[in-house]
């Protein structure tokens, strides 16, 4: 749940006001083999 709300915080942010059409994995590294 943290990893969402971090990732809310910044989509919400205006540090990521240029990101648009991005999809943003949240899974803790899973998808990279962590």
């Amino acid at each position: 749940p943290a990893h969402i709300a971090d990732a809310v915080l910044f989509l919400l942010s205006d540090r990521s006001a240029h990101i648009t059409l991005q999809d943003l994995t949240v899974d803790g590294g899973a998808a990279l083999g962590a």
